[in-house]
Order: structure tokens, then C-alpha cells, then sequence
């Protein structure tokens, strides 16, 4: 119970982080167009926030996790968890440079969620991971489509 636990606890804290990212970027860009695509960006990622809190409601391990407080906190703790690097890159940096440290972020979480799968005894545990892989993978995609997307004209690029 204690190995699910920790799996919620981490995957809330990459997606709370994310979104605090995507929204401080959306704050201080000067830029509309990358204002729109931040503001999409931290919106997915408050999404899968609510989709983990809800996991947890009906797990196992939910009864023994207040998973409402831990969010909360996390809430409250995740703008000033920005490094200052990172801040500096969404000050002065291009979007580009943004969503190519978004697709490190991913990258790293989906790491950290194979090696948990791969050291998990409890068929749960793996289980979840397995899924937050696929999910990881999916945001990969996503944020290497729109950045891949940026090297075409305006006019060409799909929405953002």
C-alpha cells in the first residue's frame, strides 16, 4: 500500500509542477500566441491532476492518503518550486526553448515511472505506472508535434 502511495504522491507532484510551469509561463509571456499554448498546457496538466486525485479516491491505498490536502499543498508550494533558470528561460526564452525543456520534464517522469514499474512487486503499483508511461508518452508527442509545428509558417501551423 505504502509503494501505491508513493506512486500517487510522485505522479501528483510532476503534474502539479507542470501545470504551476505552464501557468507562471502564461503569466509572464509577452507573447499572445505562446500565452494561448501555456495556458492549453497547464490546463492538461490540472486535467490529469484530476484524474489522479480520482484514482487514488477509488484505490486501495485511498483511505489511508488525503489525497485533497496532499494536492492542495503541492498547489501551494509549486510556483515557488520554479528554479530561477527556468523562470529566466520563460522570461527571455522563445517557445521553442519552453516546450523543449516541457518534453525534458516528460521525458524525466516517464523514466522515473519505468524504473518504478520495473522495481514494483505490487501488481497495482505496476500497473499504475505502466499507465503514467503511456500518458508521459502521449504529452511527448503532443509537445513534440507543437514544436515541430513551429518550423512551419503561420499560416501552415494548426492551431495552438
Amino acid at each position: 500500500m505504502q509503494a501505491a502511495i508513493q506512486f500517487f504522491k510522485d505522479a501528483l507532484h510532476h503534474e502539479v509542477r507542470a501545470a504551476a510551469f505552464y501557468n507562471k509561463a502564461a503569466e509572464i509571456t509577452r507573447d499572445d500566441e505562446s500565452r494561448m499554448l501555456y495556458i492549453k498546457l497547464a490546463g492538461m496538466e490540472e486535467g490529469h491532476t484530476s484524474s489522479l486525485v480520482e484514482k487514488v479516491k477509488t484505490a486501495p491505498c485511498g483511505k489511508a492518503f488525503d489525497v485533497d490536502a496532499f494536492v492542495r499543498e503541492l498547489e501551494n508550494e509549486a510556483a515557488d518550486a520554479i528554479s530561477p533558470e527556468h523562470l529566466s528561460l520563460i522570461e527571455t526564452g522563445s517557445m521553442r526553448q519552453v516546450l523543449e525543456l516541457a518534453i525534458q520534464f516528460e521525458n524525466q517522469a516517464c523514466q522515473d515511472y519505468e524504473n518504478l514499474a520495473r522495481e514494483a512487486t505490487d501488481f497495482s503499483v505496476k500497473s499504475y505506472c505502466q499507465e503514467a508511461v503511456k500518458e508521459e508518452r502521449g504529452h511527448i508527442r503532443e509537445l513534440s508535434n507543437l514544436l515541430n509545428s513551429l518550423s512551419m509558417s503561420e499560416e501552415d501551423r494548426p492551431g495552438l
